[in-house]
């Protein structure tokens, strides 16, 4: 069999892969850039390859993310390893990288934290984005703060990972960066398939998923320096509630950004 009859089969086309993830598929189990797959197309493939990308597209007829199947995933250009213990980093993530890193450069900002890190995506694509920066993340879970360990190492990237319950020992910081759980338990939007894989810890949050949200804008304030910034994600439904209670706690430049959909995502703000 050839890619191009292995890409056209039925358990691949039942995958129902976006084109990105084909790619990654084939990157990873066959070890080929995308112009080598195009030119390798009519290539006969080893039976061993052909037969692992069928079962990969096998598991993920069930609904289990790619990302969890191979173990990997890219993210802001960076390749992520990933399992199920940690939240699989979606693209709508990369506006807070977009947002986070332009406030780097406008304003020469040095130090910044990432709370729930999960994967270390976050710190890790600030990182390779600003390295004269200060990186540091957090995360409560002991297996999450491993994970970003693993791939600060293996992207040779300095950024020091530490278990901790959000602010708890950590000291000030010119910019926090966030993505905490902020799905409300009975949002009927959720994809059946994230609430089955995904870690329940770091999807969602009491009080319309805006708990820990809450938490951060508050606690935040004692760990920004002068004129320090805060950047958050959350659902786009949440953009309104997260400026009220920003503002009602003092915060000042309350800002939210769209993602590349055109979604409220992030929503940023100075210490008073």
């Amino acid at each position: 069999m050839t890619l191009a009859e292995l890409q056209r089969s039925d358990p691949v086309h039942a995958a129902n892969w976006t084109h990105s993830e084909q790619q990654l598929v084939f990157s990873e189990v066959l070890g080929l850039s995308l112009t080598e797959q195009i030119l390798a197309a009519e290539s006969p493939l080893p039976d061993d390859k052909i037969e692992q990308v069928i079962h990969i597209a096998r598991r993920s007829i069930t609904g289990k993310p790619l990302a969890y199947i191979l173990g990997v995933c890219y993210f802001d250009g960076l390749k992520i390893l990933i399992d199920s213990a940690v939240l699989v980093p979606r693209p709508d993530t990369e506006t807070l990288v977009e947002v986070a890193s332009a406030l780097i450069s406008d304003h020469k900002i040095h130090s910044v934290h990432d709370l729930c890190t999960g994967s270390g995506a976050i710190a890790l694509a600030i990182k390779a984005r600003h390295p004269h920066c200060t990186v540091t993340a957090s995360d409560l879970s002991e297996h999450a703060v491993r994970c970003a360990a693993d791939n600060a190492s293996a992207l040779l990237l300095d950024v020091e990972c530490r278990q901790t319950d959000l602010f708890e020992g950590l000291s000030e910081f010119q910019l926090i960066t966030a993505n905490p759980p902020y799905i409300a338990w009975d949002d009927p939007e959720v994809d059946p398939d994230v609430v089955a894989h995904e870690p329940a810890m770091a999807l969602f949050a009491e009080h319309d998923g805006l708990s820990l949200i809450q938490r951060i804008l508050s606690e935040a304030l004692n760990h920004l320096c002068e004129n320090g910034v805060l950047c958050l994600e959350h659902g786009h439904r949440q953009a309104h509630d997260v400026r009220k209670l920003a503002m009602s706690m003092g915060w000042k430049s309350v800002q939210t950004h769209q993602d590349l959909a055109g979604r409220d995502r992030v929503t940023r703000m100075q210490k008073p």
